[in-house]
């Protein structure tokens, strides 16, 4: 016969096994990670593609475009056609491919209240692989960080100031090569005449 003190160790025993499986077999409460910081994001990416033409237009018609030309030289087709100022030309460029995204709307708001309805720029990118852009430009952001920007007739964004601004000067700035400033040349002095002294009498 087992005595009592017996069965009371063996209750014990079975609880504290059965605890141990319990406690080993459960799910694991799913561990929520921790945010990370998502680094610079901008719009168009140009690492594997090179821009055929750019095209800035405001809303009114004042357009400047500019293009390379077949052996990759860039010119201004409009307003007045002519050959760009290279340095100019690829700066604007390499402000296509930084143009940051401050946000993205995730619901479409009203066109009209961001002006977008009427764009007061509408910029036309092409590249030499053919694809295409068009980003049109509404009303500067209310913290004055971006523009509002429609992508492809489609998603909107805020875009950083500096990006737009860059390039939508270039409508009263086309990138004509700096007019060279002529030399001023000296002009000859009058030798002043000797005049003998009249003798006096």
């Amino acid at each position: 016969m087992i005595k009592r003190p017996t069965w009371i160790l063996l209750i014990v025993l079975a609880f504290v096994i059965g605890a141990y499986f319990f406690i080993k077999n459960r799910p694991l409460k799913p561990i929520t990670p921790t945010p990370t910081a998502i680094g610079n994001s901008y719009l168009i990416s140009v690492a594997n593609d090179k821009l055929q033409s750019l095209r800035v237009s405001n809303k009114d018609l004042k357009v400047t475009f500019i293009e390379r030309d077949s052996s990759g030289t860039w010119k201004v087709s409009l307003p007045t056609p002519g050959i760009a100022d290279q340095a100019q030309a690829e700066a604007a460029e390499t402000q296509v491919g930084t143009l940051q995204i401050v946000l993205k709307l995730q619901t479409s708001p009203d066109l009209n209240a961001i002006g977008l309805d009427n764009p007061t720029f509408t910029i036309t990118l092409k590249f030499l692989s053919g694809t295409t852009h068009t980003l049109q430009v509404g009303n500067m952001t209310p913290t004055g960080s971006g523009y509002y920007v429609r992508y492809d007739q489609g998603d909107i964004y805020a875009i950083s100031v500096d990006g737009i601004n860059a390039l939508t000067a270039l409508v009263d700035s086309p990138p004509y090569p700096a007019t060279p400033t002529p030399e001023a040349t000296l002009q000859p002095t009058d030798t002043p005449t000797a005049f003998e002294a009249t003798p006096t009498p």
